[in-house]
């Protein structure tokens, strides 16, 4: 079988989400693929530019493509769109993964009218023309046929993975990781982009709020996104500027001993098509805060603390009640977040390959 993989998204320097889940679902497909079987990189040609950041391991075919005029020979049986894009390609197999249909759902707190205009078209083709599609949670499946009217036949919940270094920690590699960080542990960390969607503005809301900020700083990773200005408005109000970090973008080798060295994951997001870092943050032993909406409550299981992400004053009594969540119930959530692995999903997701082609 010959698989094709648009993994146009992993062209930036600031790898998260979904161009994590192309890397890793790859990665792992390498390993299981037969002999037989060949994948094969296809880059936009839009991306040519930035051809010096292309991701290609060695040994795999990497190819660009034009819509449907360019390559003029495919040579392969299916061609899965990892974030939603498909080729319109005659004479191949589609299959596209869609992460969630937020924008769908929200309005400019979110993101731009241009931006959501474009991923709506997206999603609309992948509906039409798509022989199959991934949704990476039944909450995204529901959305899928029923905002997008997709037959749910169609329709394949594939769990997404996390790394298994999380919880795998050496303590004097955490400590000596949270001193260049100036870090002490037992900080309540985030982990995204700060930014609207991620609801950070309300969480610094909501720690100025709890009790918990007369102990531990908040500490906020990830990059600026769009309406990130809400956020550092809000730190200001809170007149808590010297309690809470913005740390920025940090690379993938030092989120787990950031993870270990935390006593509490604050998640409140609007909504999430998955959420691998409550995953992450769950593996790596310490107690969780959710938003109750998107797909937060599906993936953590019941074994996180669940809020209302539009209602400051729940998050921060959640952001309370968190810190207090007895052992054996972080140890329960350890063992159900490791079982969720790269493996399987490159499993599951090769079997759908070999089903439609």
């Amino acid at each position: 079988m010959r698989i094709g993989l648009d993994v146009s998204n992993v062209v930036t320097h600031t790898r998260t989400g979904v161009s994590r889940y192309t890397i890793e679902l790859v990665s792992a497909l390498r390993g299981q693929v037969e002999v037989q079987d060949h994948l094969t990189l296809f880059y936009k040609l839009s991306r040519w530019k930035h051809r010096k950041d292309w991701w290609c391991p060695a040994g795999l075919a990497r190819r660009t493509y034009y819509k449907g005029w360019w390559p003029p020979s495919k040579d392969v049986d299916l061609i899965h769109g990892l974030d939603c894009t498909l080729p319109p390609w005659r004479g191949v197999k589609r299959l596209a993964t869609l992460h969630d249909l937020l924008i769908m759902q929200a309005g400019n707190s979110i993101a731009s009218a241009a931006f959501r205009k474009k991923r709506y078209q997206l999603y609309r083709a992948a509906a039409a023309g798509a022989d199959a599609i991934i949704t990476v949670s039944v909450t995204t499946k529901q959305d899928v046929t029923q905002q997008l009217g997709v037959p749910e036949e169609r329709v394949h919940v594939v769990y997404l993975g996390i790394d298994q270094h999380f919880g795998q920690h050496r303590p004097e590699a955490m400590r000596q990781l949270l001193r260049r960080y100036q870090l002490s542990p037992g900080y309540l960390l985030f982990v995204g982009t700060i930014s609207g969607r991620k609801n950070t503005a309300r969480l610094v809301q909501a720690y100025a709020q709890s009790r918990a900020h007369t102990e531990r700083p908040l500490v906020l990773v990830g990059s600026m996104s769009y309406r990130s200005e809400d956020t550092i408005a809000a730190i200001h109000q809170s007149g808590l500027d010297k309690h809470i970090r913005l740390l920025g973008y940090v690379p993938d080798a030092d989120l787990p001993a950031l993870y270990a060295g935390a006593g509490c994951f604050v998640f409140p997001t609007l909504y999430e098509g998955f959420g691998m870092p409550i995953l992450e943050a769950m593996a790596s032993g310490i107690p969780v805060v959710i938003g109750n909406t998107g797909a937060a409550p599906e993936v953590s299981g019941g074994l996180a603390v669940s809020v209302n992400p539009y209602d400051v004053e729940a998050i921060a009594d959640g952001i309370d009640r968190a810190l207090e969540t007895p052992a054996p119930l972080l140890a329960r959530a350890r063992a159900y977040a490791t079982a969720f692995t790269w493996e399987r999903c490159a499993s599951q997701t090769l079997a759908l390959y070999r089903s439609i082609v």
